[in-house]
């Protein structure tokens, strides 16, 4: 009986032994799987915090530039703004550009995924708004976007964010 006993003991150190290290992979894959979802986490909330910040960021920088797009978009061409407003016209050229170089900041976040789908829609619409019932506008992104390329505005070969522009290849 005494054999016996002796084995006993040992087998239950086998166990203990096991336990110990199932718990302990149990602890490891539990502190895992809550240490990923905790990094989720903040990394969504840095999401969206950024996202707060360019929405905010952008919508100042077009509340600027909607006025004087206003006023440049009376004009039906680049020549007649500059022959109504010969003093004007470097300011509000450069203006135009504002616009674009905002546009493509725009569409930079976007396709970095810091900007979501439903508020990049409400932007691109608003921006082809302007860009396709104003030919003045239409003409300055042409020659902008000739002169410079796509790259200027964060743009790929053959990519734009207005949709009706048809680049010269």
């Amino acid at each position: 009986m005494g054999a016996i006993v002796t084995n006993l003991v040992v087998d239950w150190e086998l166990v203990i032994n096991i336990l110990s290290v199932l718990v302990t992979l149990f602890i490891g894959v539990a502190v895992l799987v809550s240490t990923n979802k905790y990094n989720k986490n903040q990394s969504d909330i840095a999401n969206h915090q950024l996202q707060k910040q360019l929405f905010g960021e952008f919508n100042k920088r077009y509340d600027v530039l909607n006025g004087y797009l206003e006023k440049i978009t009376k004009y039906e061409s680049l020549e007649h703004l500059k022959k109504n407003k010969p003093n004007k016209y470097p300011f509000l050229r450069n203006k135009l550009n504002d616009y674009f170089n905002l546009c493509a900041e725009e569409f930079y976040w976007y396709n970095k995924g810091r900007i979501d789908e439903d508020l990049w829609k409400s932007w691109e619409v608003g921006m082809n708004s302007w860009y396709n019932n104003h030919e003045i506008i239409r003409e300055a992104w042409k020659e902008e976007y000739e002169n410079f390329g796509h790259q200027s505005f964060y743009l790929k070969e053959g990519e734009q964010f207005f949709k009706e522009y048809k680049a010269r290849v």
